[in-house]
């Protein structure tokens, strides 16, 4: 009977375009609240709070994997 040797586990290789990726895909989410907010100035104030709440869910979210 033969026995198989294990072998380490590897480390996938890392996508080479994932930061372009993320960063394509940041400019195009910016782009677009712009170009809504400058089409209906009415939305700008609700806007600003939905992202300063979802800023410091944000927050909250890193500060908790950080204590982990």
């Amino acid at each position: 009977m033969t026995t198989a040797q294990p072998t380490s586990p590897r480390v996938p290789d890392p996508d080479p375009h994932r930061l372009l990726h993320r960063l394509v895909t940041a400019l195009l989410t910016l782009g677009f609240l712009g170009y809504v907010l400058h089409q209906h100035p009415a939305l700008r104030e609700t806007a600003a709070a939905v992202g300063g709440m979802g800023a410091l869910i944000l927050a909250a979210v890193l500060a908790a994997g950080r204590s982990r």
